[in-house]
C-alpha cells in the first residue's frame, strides 16, 4: 500500500515538486487527457453548430459548475488509526442541472470536461480516477437531460428545454435521475475496486449522507432554473446560499490543511506525519512486512544559521526539502517534524536503508547560499515496522535513538537496535547530570604537555576538560562533549575550561614562566558567534592576561561549515594577538592552500597519522611532507599522538615544532604544569639534524 502519493507533490509549492514529475506521462494520463480533450471538442462542436451565443445567466451557471467541479466541498469523517477521510459532496449538482434545463447540452458537456481536462493536465488525481469521473460525470449528465426530455416531450439535444415556470417538477425529476445515477455509479465502482482501496472504505453511514445532500442539492436546482430565466442578477441572487455553503467548507479545509503542514518548506508536519503513520500501520495486514521511518537531522545547522542568519537558514532548509522530495521514491512522504529535522515515511521497509544511503550521500553535496558554498551533512536514524515497535510513537522514538547513535559520528544511517534505546535513556540523563556539573563546578581542567622535540623544553599546553560524575565516576570527554555540543551546553563548558586555564596561566607567570601558552578548544558553535573576540577579550582581561599567552584551536570540520565566517572570527582573534591553530588536521577535507587563506598561526597534526609512523612508511611519508608544507606557508607545526622516542626524534628531523603524547607528557594538573617548568630542563634529544627557524617560529627556536 502506497504511504505517499502524487497529492504530496502536487499540493507542495513549485519550489518542492522534483523537475522529474512533469518529465514523462503514463498511457493512462494520455488517456484521460485524450478523454476530457474530446468532451471539450464536441461542446464546443455543439455551441458553434447552435449558431448562438450563450446568454450572461448559461456563462454564469457554467461557470460555477466548473469551479465546483475543480474544488469539491469534503464530507469528513474520522478514521482508525488517526487522520481524516475526505468524500467529494456534489455541491454542483444543482448548478448543473439547471445548466441542463436552460441551456443546449454542449453547455453542460463543457462544464464537465473542462476540469478534467485541467485536472488532468495539473496531475493532482490518478488517471484511473479521472476516468471514472469522466464516465460518471458524462452518464449524470446524459441521464437527467434524458429525464428532461421525456418528461417535457422535447430532444435531446438543441437549445433550452424549460422556458416557462409551471415546468419546475420536470427539473426536479431530472435531478432525481441525476442523484440516482450517480449513487448507481459509485455502488459500481466500489463494487469493483480492490480489497484495500479507499473506494471500498466509504461505510453505510457515509453513503447516506452523501446521498441526502445530493437530495439536498438538487432541490436547488428548479429555483435556480427560474432564476436563470428572469437573468443574471437574480440568478446570481439565488445563488449565493449555496456558494456560502461552499465557502464555509474551502475555509476550514484550508485552514486544516495549514495545520497539517510546514509554512516554511510546504511539506506535512509532525502531525500530519504521526496520523498518516498510524493510519498505515493500522492499515498493514498481519506477518506483512511494515513500513520504515527514516527520521534525519542536518549535522551543524545551528551554525550556519548563526552565521549566515535566519533567512540564509530558511533558504537552507527549503533548499534541503527539495532535495528530500526529489531523492524520494514517489510513494514516500516526506516530512519536516521541527527545526532541521525532516523524516521519510516508506511503504516498503526493506527499502528503507538504501533510501538512507542514498540521502546522506545526497546530503554530503554542498548548498549553495546566495554567493556562499555550505556543507550540511545529515545523520538518518532508521525504525521498521513492526520489529521496531507495534505503533506509531514507539517508531518515531526509536527512529530518534537510532538519529542519536548516527550523530555520534555524524553524516551516516544507523538502524535502531533494542540496546540503544536503553542508552537512550542513559544519555537524556547523563544530559541532566552534566548541566548540573556545569553550574556546580564539577568540571576540571587538566594539561597535556607540547615540548619542544629537540630539547624536550615545555613549550605550551593544551586545556583540557574532565568529569568526575559523583555515582558514574570519571566519565570520558567523546561521551559528554557531544551531548554538550547538541544541547548547547558547549558554551558554557567552553566558559568554564577558558576561565580555568587563562587562571592558571596567570599564576604560571607570577611564578616567573611567562613563555608558556595554553591552548583552548572552541566548538563549531561558539567559533559561529560574533560574540567569541569580546568573550575571549574578556576573559584575558581578568585575569591580566596579553593575548599571546592564548591559543584557540579550531578543527577542520568547524573550517567547513562556513568558511568565510570562519576567517572573519579568525582575524578578530588575531587581531587581538591571540594564535589560532587547525586541530585534528587531516581527518577532515580541507588543505594546506584553504587553510592558509585562513591566516592561521599554527597546525596540529593528527594523532591517526603520528601514532605507529615509524614503523609505516607512508604515514612517515605523509608527516614529513605535511611539515615542511606547513613551514613553507609560515605555519607552526605541532604533533599529537608521540608514544615513543623514536617517532620524537624522527619529528625533530622532520622540522616539527613541538610534539605532545603519553611519551611526553600524561595530562596533569596546574601544580603539576608548575613542577614540570621548576624541574631541571632534560637533555636534548640525540641524532637530531638541525632545521633553520622558519618565519613565525616559537619563542624557543629563535
Amino acid at each position: 500500500m502506497a504511504v505517499g502519493t502524487r497529492a504530496q507533490l502536487a499540493s507542495a509549492p513549485p519550489l518542492l515538486r522534483p523537475p522529474s514529475t512533469r518529465t514523462t506521462r503514463s498511457r493512462g494520463e494520455v488517456a484521460v487527457l485524450v478523454v476530457a480533450a474530446v468532451l471539450v471538442l464536441v461542446a464546443l462542436l455543439l455551441i458553434a453548430l447552435d449558431a448562438a451565443l450563450p446568454d450572461a445567466a448559461t456563462v454564469l451557471l457554467t461557470t460555477l459548475v466548473v469551479l465546483t467541479q475543480l474544488r469539491p466541498a469534503d464530507l469528513v469523517r474520522s478514521r482508525r488509526g488517526g487522520g481524516d477521510a475526505r468524500r467529494p459532496v456534489p455541491v454542483g449538482l444543482g448548478f448543473l442541472v439547471a445548466l441542463l434545463a436552460t441551456a443546449p447540452l454542449s453547455c453542460a458537456l463543457l462544464a464537465c470536461g473542462l476540469p478534467l481536462l485541467l485536472r488532468a493536465a495539473r496531475r493532482t488525481s490518478s488517471p484511473a480516477l479521472l476516468l471514472v469521473v469522466a464516465v460518471r460525470s458524462a452518464a449524470v449528465v446524459l441521464g437527467a437531460r434524458l429525464a428532461l426530455a421525456v418528461t417535457l416531450g422535447a430532444p435531446l439535444t438543441g437549445g433550452p428545454l424549460i422556458t416557462r415556470q409551471d415546468q419546475w417538477p420536470a427539473v426536479l425529476v431530472a435531478g432525481l435521475v441525476a442523484v440516482a445515477v450517480d449513487v448507481v455509479l459509485r455502488t459500481a465502482t466500489r463494487a469493483g475496486a480492490g480489497r484495500d482501496s479507499d473506494a471500498r472504505s466509504v461505510g453505510l453511514a457515509d453513503r447516506v449522507r452523501l446521498t441526502v445532500v445530493g437530495l439536498v442539492l438538487v432541490m436547488t436546482a428548479p429555483a435556480l432554473t427560474i432564476a436563470a430565466n428572469g437573468g443574471v442578477l437574480l440568478l446570481l441572487a439565488v445563488s449565493l446560499p449555496v456558494l456560502l455553503v461552499r465557502l464555509t467548507t474551502v475555509i476550514p479545509r484550508r485552514a486544516g490543511r495549514r495545520v497539517l503542514s510546514d509554512p516554511l518548506t510546504g511539506l506535512p508536519n509532525r502531525e500530519a506525519l504521526h496520523a498518516r503513520l498510524e493510519e498505515v500501520l493500522a492499515a498493514a495486514p498481519d506477518g506483512a512486512p511494515g513500513p520504515g521511518l527514516l527520521v534525519l537531522d542536518l549535522d551543524h545547522f545551528k551554525d550556519v544559521n548563526d552565521a549566515l542568519g535566519h533567512p540564509a537558514g530558511d533558504a537552507a532548509l527549503r533548499e534541503v526539502a527539495r532535495r528530500l522530495v526529489a531523492r524520494s521514491p514517489r510513494d514516500t512522504l516526506v516530512a519536516r517534524v521541527g527545526g532541521d529535522e525532516f523524516a521519510l515515511l516508506v511503504d516498503d521497509g526493506d527499502r528503507a536503508e538504501e533510501l538512507a544511503d542514498a540521502v546522506v550521500q545526497e546530503m554530503s553535496r554542498p548548498l549553495r547560499l546566495g554567493g556562499r558554498q555550505v556543507l550540511l551533512p545529515a545523520s538518518v536514524g532508521i525504525a521498521l515496522a513492526p520489529q521496531h515497535g507495534p505503533g506509531a510513537t514507539a517508531l518515531l522514538r526509536h527512529a530518534d535513538v537510532a538519529l542519536h547513535q548516527a550523530k555520534e559520528v555524524r553524516g551516516r544511517a544507523c538502524v535502531y537496535a533494542a540496546e540503544r534505546g536503553e542508552e537512550g535513556a542513559e544519555r537524556v540523563r547523563l544530559l541532566g547530570d552534566l548541566a548540573r556539573a556545569v553550574e556546580d563546578s564539577q568540571l576540571r581542567v587538566v594539561y597535556q604537555p607540547q615540548v619542544d622535540p629537540r630539547t624536550g623544553a615545555l613549550l605550551g599546553v593544551e586545556a583540557l576538560v574532565r568529569w568526575e560524575h559523583p555515582v558514574l565516576g570519571p566519565v570520558s570527554p567523546d561521551r559528554f562533549i557531544p551531548l554538550a555540543e547538541h544541547s548547547g551546553l558547549i558554551r558554557r563548558v567552553t566558559e568554564v575550561v577558558l576561565e580555568t586555564a587563562l587562571g592558571d596561566a596567570a599564576g604560571w607567570r607570577t611564578a616567573g614562566f611567562p613563555g608558556v601558552t595554553v591552548a583552548v578548544n572552541v566548538s563549531a558553535r561558539l567559533l559561529s558567534e560574533e560574540g567569541l573576540p569580546a568573550l575571549v577579550t574578556a576573559a584575558l582581561d581578568r585575569h591580566g592576561l596579553e593575548a599571546g599567552a592564548l591559543v584557540v584551536e579550531i578543527t577542520e570540520t568547524h573550517v567547513l561549515a562556513d568558511p568565510e565566517r570562519a576567517r572573519a572570527v579568525v582575524r578578530d582573534l588575531r587581531t587581538l594577538g591571540c594564535a589560532v591553530a587547525v586541530d585534528d588536521y587531516g581527518t577532515g577535507q580541507s588543505s594546506l592552500a584553504h587553510l592558509a587563506g585562513l591566516e592561521v598561526d599554527e597546525l596540529k597534526i593528527d594523532r591517526c597519522f603520528v601514532t605507529g609512523m615509524t614503523s609505516d612508511r607512508s604515514l612517515q611519508v605523509i608527516v614529513r611532507s605535511t611539515v615542511a608544507m606547513s613551514r613553507d606557508l609560515g605555519l607552526r607545526v605541532v604533533a599529537e599522538g608521540v608514544e615513543d622516542g623514536a617517532t620524537q626524534r624522527a619529528l625533530a628531523g622532520f622540522g616539527c615544532h613541538a610534539v605532545q603524547g603519553r611519551f611526553v607528557g600524561e595530562p596533569t594538573t596546574a601544580a603539576g604544569v608548575l613542577a614540570r617548568l621548576r624541574a631541571p630542563r632534560p637533555a636534548a634529544v640525540p641524532d637530531v639534524v638541525a632545521t633553520p627557524a622558519p618565519r613565525g617560529a616559537l619563542p624557543a627556536e629563535r
